[in-house]
């Protein structure tokens, strides 16, 4: 199978150790430590001794941030595909066959996607998403696909010059929207969620912060055309009913109802805001 998988880490001790778990051996994957200070360089140290000749340790000699560290791994990579996974993430088992064997037939596509499961490391539950029609379907619905599982051609990165290294702005969103701007559409390769992305770490816990990189992102796409400003106006409505609902499954209920009183007025926020009064979880 010509894919490899890249694992940014950075301070990742915690779960790393789980998330390289489910990459089994013979698949050929490229970790990169983002100038981690924890045990995250001796776990990538004793997981690569396991399969030398498949995997690869990089590090970076200072840190660099997310979208960067992406970047450095998939430059040092050799295969037609590109797998990411954070280092907080799961792949589920079967995984790799499944995939191989969908490969086996030439994709119609550079950028392939599956459905995936938020797991709060107790409890799994499939994402509810949206479909992707247009552009601004990317900002203004419930996207789903995330950039753990993730698969695009090595070309594709190259022609759209990967991820972006600013580190005050969302890079996930900024990738999707250039790949459609250069023609390219996301295909689903299977309708098993295979990735189970973890909700009790990293951006999940600072939502308003993540929030604000993406209306940074969205008024970069408002000066460049790619969206107008109100459809602008409409994915803000639609990003604070999702900080809303990210607090709402955290049971954090004032900091919900904050969230949904940012959102547009409908029938169904209101019943989310209710719902929070209630502590009645998501």
């Amino acid at each position: 199978m010509d894919v490899t998988v890249i694992v940014p880490c950075y301070q990742a001790a915690a779960y790393l150790r789980e998330t390289l778990d489910c990459l089994p051996v013979g698949i050929r994957a490229i970790a990169v430590d983002d100038a981690s200070t924890d045990e995250t360089a001796q776990i990538l140290a004793d997981w690569q001794s396991k399969d030398s000749t498949h995997r690869k340790v990089l590090t970076h000699a200072q840190n660099l941030g997310l979208g960067a560290t992406r970047n450095t791994g998939w430059q040092h990579a050799s295969s037609e595909w590109i797998l990411f996974l954070d280092a907080d993430d799961l792949l589920e088992a079967g995984w790799a066959h499944a995939l191989e064997t969908y490969l086996a037939h030439t994709p119609p596509s550079g950028w392939l996607w599956h459905p995936y499961s938020e797991w709060d490391g107790e409890r799994k539950r499939l994402r509810q998403t949206d479909r992707l029609l247009k552009a601004t379907d990317l900002v203004t619905k419930r996207l789903p696909l995330s950039p753990s599982g993730s698969l695009i051609r090595r070309a594709v990165l190259e022609e759209v010059g990967g991820w972006s290294v600013s580190r005050d702005r969302v890079e996930d969103i900024d990738l999707w929207m250039r790949l459609w701007q250069a023609g390219h559409r996301p295909v689903s390769w299977s309708n098993t969620p295979w990735t189970r992305y973890r909700t009790n770490v990293g951006l999940t816990k600072d939502v308003e912060g993540h929030a604000q990189k993406v209306f940074a992102r969205l008024d970069e796409f408002v000066e460049r055309g790619w969206v107008r400003a109100s459809e602008r106006q409409e994915a803000e409505g639609e990003i604070w009913r999702q900080v809303g609902r990210t607090h709402h499954k955290a049971g954090r209920w004032e900091a919900a109802r904050s969230a949904y009183d940012r959102s547009p007025s409908s029938l169904k926020t209101l019943l989310l805001r209710s719902l929070t009064y209630l502590h009645v979880a998501l």
